[in-house]
């Protein structure tokens, strides 16, 4: 059975809040007689204590006991659900919740519990409690992106209309992504909800401790300023929660990354290469700038503007922001079967907006990762800090670097990687 360790720096106990499946059952739905009732109580009594995998207690140096009376507690009550000729849907997800609990000690496979949640899911598609008690499920046993997804469908059924205790469990699925920034937002639901009002302080805190402020009058490495996400749909995403920017990038292009210094605006190069003209291999080259403003004044975008013969301006949406968009042509340049340059120069200031890193930022997937060997030993992976937004507009200037042969290709380029991109 194999296991994902997340190291953090906070005591098991602290994490005793955080997956509440028990709220996803009616309990005035299940049975009411003393036998059932007497091994429900037990394992109530039992469930904190085994509600989160014991390799998650080594992970953080502490020694965790046994658990067999707890252990037991569950046993008892699956094996009673086993049996029953006469069941209900609540009963089905009291089963899948005791299966979870026994998973965590390794008395239960993960096959297993995958093979229920597909009965469950099957002869109960339009219920949705099952989502929330599989999904925490994928969470504790290191697929939390796989987790949150079956959050989400619990959340769409639901029509958002979900208790604290959700709240609380999709947030940890998105700390358990590498998305602290993302299980900030939800856990103060976009920052109508004070931190003083959060009851679960053991979870905020957990999610704060990976979380920078951020200044333009630092240095930062280019791994703190750039990130670049798992492939997803066919991309991947190079972002910058610092910067507010995610943009789309295949992983056979090139690709350069550079911080922004107290002179420098931080860049990013990306080098499409999958085009050719007359059957010569032609590349694309889109050059994004970005300026904190304390590095910026009016003359560096004239600067830009006057450095080509631009024509045609106009105003094009991208992520919601107005950008200014200028076209280049150039024919003493490539002026072989590329027919000339042809370029584009996108410029816009992109206010401040204090949960734009929770919108920028990617899941990361840490089951994906192949093992050098097969064994079970348990994985470990260290969680890195989430820079937050600069607190001042940062502007954003693209230069895209193309040629007349390839006009349509660049548009259709353009318009792929636009729509998917973010600046907030």
């Amino acid at each position: 059975m194999k296991k994902i360790l997340f190291v953090i720096t906070l005591l098991i106990g602290s994490l005793a809040k955080i997956a509440a499946s028990p709220a996803a059952i009616n309990f005035d739905n299940l049975p009411k007689n003393d036998k059932f009732q007497s091994l429900l109580l037990d394992f109530g009594n039992a469930y904190e204590a085994i509600k989160f995998p014991y390799v998650q207690s080594k992970a953080l140096n502490v020694q965790a006991p046994s658990r067999a009376t707890e252990l037991e507690a569950a046993k008892k009550l699956y094996e009673f659900l086993e049996k029953q000729k006469k069941s209900n849907y609540d009963m089905e997800v009291l089963k899948l919740l005791t299966m979870r609990c026994l998973y965590n000690f390794d008395e239960l496979n993960s096959s297993k519990m995958e093979k229920e949640f597909s009965r469950i899911n099957k002869k109960y598609s339009k219920n949705a409690e099952h989502h929330w008690v599989y999904g925490n499920f994928l969470v504790t046993a290191g697929k939390p992106v796989d987790g949150m997804k079956e959050l989400e469908k619990y959340l769409d059924m639901k029509n958002g209309m979900i208790g604290s205790f959700f709240i609380y469990d999709y947030a940890y699925a998105q700390f358990l992504s590498n998305m602290p920034l993302s299980a900030y937002y939800t856990i103060t639901n976009g920052g109508s909800i004070p931190e003083k009002e959060i009851d679960n302080v053991q979870l905020l805190n957990l999610i704060k401790n990976l979380i920078k402020e951020s200044s333009s009058s630092e240095t930062y490495t280019k791994e703190q300023v750039w990130k670049v996400s798992q492939k997803k749909d066919e991309w991947n995403y190079v972002y910058s929660t610092m910067l507010g920017i995610s943009i789309p990038c295949k992983d056979n292009w090139g690709l350069k990354l550079q911080p922004f210094t107290s002179k420098t605006p931080a860049v990013c190069i990306l080098n499409p290469n999958d085009f050719s003209v007359a059957g010569n291999k032609v590349g694309i080259s889109v050059l994004l700038l970005a300026y904190p403003e304390s590095l910026y004044d009016d003359s560096v975008k004239q600067n830009y503007v006057n450095m080509f013969n631009t024509k045609g301006r106009s105003i094009v949406k991208i992520s919601d922001n107005d950008f200014e968009r200028y076209e280049i042509e150039d024919l003493s340049r490539y002026n072989d079967v590329r027919k000339g340059a042809r370029c584009y120069l996108y410029i816009s200031k992109i206010q401040p907006n204090k949960y734009a890193g929770a919108m920028c930022e990617h899941s990361f997937d840490f089951s994906s990762i192949k093992k050098d060997n097969d064994s079970n030993e348990p994985s470990y992976f260290k969680f890195e800090p989430a820079q937050n937004r600069l607190n001042e507009p940062v502007n954003i200037i693209i230069l895209v670097d193309s040629c007349n042969a390839l006009a349509e290709e660049t548009d259709k380029l353009l318009e792929d990687m636009f729509k998917r991109s973010v600046f907030k």
